[in-house]
């Protein structure tokens, strides 16, 4: 998504309801960040908060913690126990909290999601989709004390206990669970979660060159390999992607695009067609895969000819000492057949591929990725 606009640039299901995990503390933020409440002020741990599953900080009844100190134990580590703190603090039980959290998820535009605790563990009913998540981080980012913490890499949180009638202090290491802001230019932060029922998930922004994106997945087996492809993908085809090649609302009514596949994407190439055909200047074009070795593309794009489907293998530099072999399909002058076809090649062959705007060079301009 692009920060700046809210325009998606390239989605998969992104209505379908799914368990969250713990990007559900984005809005547990959220609230906490508009509630009017200090950061200053202390809130007592009860016994139902520290009985919650980890991850957590491990607090104990009768301990206060501040809530600056809980958003970053939330924000950071993923606490489990400091979101039910702060849940039981600002709205006086986690159900109301819950309510709360699912009304200032509408009002955002998230009517897709429906939320029963504020740490994302799985519950019924707890359910939030891509495009909701992608909508409540947006949100969330134009928080400057929000955006402060989430870039924050290593902190603490400091507790008080009273023992024996003495107030005793009590402070825990926190590291971010955002890997991004370790290993990817521009990342600006992000909120990660995992259970066994959600799988990885994963919202977060990065900004380069004065483009921020916002990328949410969920159910990821790659996680981290996902997240930067959907985000190098973006930022290689941005003047491409945010200018629409169809008629406004055309593409947008067909929410359910056809799968992530491969290495960078570019949006713009010549791929071989009929000498008596006329030559398509945009449209949609498929990409089945890309592969480093020459001989896997020629071999999977065989496969993929014997189903019925004229491919074509496209050699492209990735970096300066670097090149991929990318199986394409295409291009088709309307949105609504690519998407048939993809369908087809999915039910044909098993390879879910992806759909990518074309639009060919001008003349005497060649591949420009």
């Amino acid at each position: 998504m692009d920060a700046a606009t809210g325009k998606i640039l390239y989605q998969k299901e992104p209505e379908l309801r799914l368990p969250p995990a713990s990007t559900t503390k984005v809005v547990t933020a959220i609230l906490t960040l508009e509630s009017g409440r200090s950061f200053k002020e202390t809130l007592p741990v009860s016994k139902e908060a520290t009985r919650v599953p980890a991850s957590k900080l491990y607090l104990r009844p009768g301990q206060s913690v501040s809530i600056e100190e809980l958003l970053y134990g939330i924000l950071l580590a993923s606490a489990n126990d400091a979101s039910m703190v702060l849940a039981e603090g600002i709205a006086g039980s986690v159900e109301r909290f819950a309510e709360l959290m699912t009304k200032k998820a509408h009002d955002i535009g998230a009517t897709n999601s429906h939320f029963t605790n504020p740490h994302g563990l799985t519950a019924a009913d707890h359910y939030s989709s891509a495009k909701d998540l992608a909508l409540i981080f947006r949100y969330a980012m134009k928080n400057p004390t929000f955006r402060e913490i989430v870039q924050t890499k290593f902190s603490s949180v400091s507790t008080t206990a009273v023992v024996r009638k003495k107030v005793v202090p009590r402070r825990i290491s926190v590291r971010n669970h955002n890997r991004l802001l370790w290993n990817f230019d521009g990342a600006l932060g992000g909120k990660t979660g995992y259970t066994h029922a959600a799988q990885k998930c994963f919202v977060g922004a990065v900004q380069r060159n004065g483009v921020t994106l916002i990328v949410s997945i969920l159910g990821a087996r790659d996680q981290w390999g996902d997240t930067k492809r959907l985000l190098e993908y973006g930022f290689d085809n941005y003047e491409t992607l945010k200018t629409p090649t169809t008629p406004a609302g055309k593409a947008a009514s067909n929410e359910q695009q056809v799968g992530v596949r491969g290495d960078r994407l570019s949006a713009n190439i010549v791929p071989p067609q009929e000498k008596d055909q006329p030559k398509l200047t945009e449209g949609f074009i498929l990409q089945v895969a890309s592969f480093r070795e020459k001989y896997r593309a020629e071999s999977l794009s065989r496969e993929i000819n014997e189903k019925g489907f004229d491919t074509f293998v496209e050699q492209t530099l990735i970096n300066r000492n670097e090149t991929a072999y990318r199986v394409r399909v295409g291009p088709y002058p309307e949105l609504l057949i690519a998407q048939e076809t993809a369908q087809e090649i999915l039910s044909k062959s098993g390879h879910r591929v992806m759909i990518l705007p074309f639009q060919a060079p001008r003349q005497g301009q060649g591949d420009p990725s």
